[in-house]
């Protein structure tokens, strides 16, 4: 693979920049503010060396595409060309430019406010940011944008591309969707890498150079794996696991999550309203008109100026005030974890909860049921692009979890109850909770 230049990387040593297009891209407004949107949200709060960004995260995609690509490319250069490769590492590249403040949790934020706003068209005017992907492809196609504008210039297919990004099947060549949205997707394989090495945790330190070597393509143009590979993808999907249940679920991060959440959504949602908060511009403007251009002014850096902004200034909504003050003192909120049955009696007791936090001077909404689904791998049909297949020695195809015991056991939906609520209530909750489990 010829190289226009090198990045030193902590997790691939160094990524390889194929040709000046790539360079440009990266030079643009849109990808630059990626530097300031921190890829792992709120879980530097547990693990402190966790502060990278999605800058070198989509570096690092579009170096794994391109790895993963030519290396297809050297066996099956009839089905995977060149070009193919360019594409895949071009889209690999992208594909997070839509991120908001951060990262993920900007689009749980959305479909707070959507859910606790009591006005419509709150939803209306929101919805396309409770998928960071939606806006990826905005700005893919939208010739207002710097990379749009290259990508145009260039030749490329622009509808193609944000196609690719939303995960659509784009034509009779499946590894495409495979490599940039799948189970086993150039995301995938490094953020594991990447946000293992950051949180100082082993589980995502497996050998990509190994994976790669045990791929092949079938005439249709699928990724498949050879069976002698088994271990090296098991290492993928146990780390998806690890890095899940120990990592990004961990539950000071989700009540911290929680709190910023509330922060953000609630300042929206007034704003929504017509009332008068004290707020920087670029936040009044993205709730005045929500779209790609106005979310590219909030990174993570904006937020925290807010909250200081907030503790200082703010003096119609003392609930947001604190909530900027608690945040950033780490005065965090506790949980209780609650099976699927707990949960359920405390959502038909929540008049107790709310009568507890009202007591302690807070609102209603701020406490509230965590709920969140854990699947480490799905079940796919053969033939579907998400499905990572195993290439058996006598010539034929089976799933991952046919496969693997290991996997297997991992295919189950686990669906996880999280009660959240203000640090003082902790006392009074907990009695409640255990008088119901009575």
């Amino acid at each position: 693979m010829t190289s226009y230049r090198s990045i030193a990387d902590t997790v691939h040593k160094y990524i390889d920049v194929p040709e000046k297009l790539y360079i440009d891209i990266i030079d643009t407004y849109e990808f630059q503010r990626l530097r300031r949107i921190i890829q792992l949200g709120g879980v530097s709060i547990s693990y402190p060396s966790a502060t990278h960004s999605r800058f070198m995260h989509s570096l690092g995609a579009s170096h794994v595409a391109n790895s993963l690509t030519t290396e297809l490319n050297k066996k099956y250069p009839q089905i995977l060309t060149k070009d193919d490769i360019t594409l895949c590492s071009l889209t690999a590249l992208m594909h997070d430019i839509g991120h908001g403040p951060f990262s993920h949790m900007f689009e749980d934020t959305i479909r707070m406010l959507c859910r606790n706003s009591e006005n419509p068209a709150c939803n209306e005017k929101f919805e396309n940011f409770v998928r960071h992907e939606n806006i990826s492809e905005q700005i893919v196609l939208d010739t207002d944008s710097g990379i749009a504008k290259i990508l145009e210039k260039e030749g490329f297919d622009r509808r193609r591309i944000g196609d690719l990004i939303q995960g659509r099947s784009v034509d009779d060549k499946p590894f495409y969707n495979q490599i940039i949205r799948s189970q086993l997707d150039a995301d995938a394989l490094d953020y594991l890498m990447r946000d293992s090495v950051a949180t100082g945790v082993s589980f995502g330190l497996y050998n990509l150079e190994r994976l790669f070597a045990m791929l092949e393509l079938t005439p249709e143009g699928l990724i498949i794996i050879r069976e002698k590979g088994l271990q090296s993808i098991e290492q993928v999907v146990i780390s998806l696991y690890m890095q899940f249940s120990r990592v990004y679920f961990h539950k000071t991060v989700r009540c911290w999550e929680y709190m910023l959440k509330l922060f953000i959504s609630q300042i929206l949602q007034k704003l929504d309203e017509g009332e008068q908060l004290a707020v920087l511009p670029f936040v009044q403007d993205f709730s005045d008109n929500p779209y790609w251009k106005t979310l590219m002014t909030l990174t993570d850096d904006v937020i925290y100026t807010q909250m200081h902004y907030s503790v200082a200034k703010e003096e119609n909504d003392l609930f947001i005030k604190k909530l900027a003050s608690d945040i950033l003192q780490r005065n965090l909120y506790k949980s209780i974890p609650l099976t699927e049955e707990m949960a359920e009696s405390i959502s038909e007791n929540q008049d107790k909860i709310n009568f507890i936090v009202r007591k302690h001077g807070y609102p209603t909404i701020s406490w509230e049921i965590d709920q969140f689904m854990s699947r480490y791998y799905t079940p796919y049909d053969e033939k579907d692009r998400f499905a990572i297949m195993l290439k058996m020695k006598d010539g034929s195809l089976k799933q991952l979890s046919e496969v693997s015991e290991v996997v297997g056991s991992l295919t189950k939906p686990k669906y996880n109850n999280l009660l959240i609520f203000p640090a003082s209530c902790k006392e009074e909750i907990t009695k409640i909770v255990k008088d119901l489990e009575k």
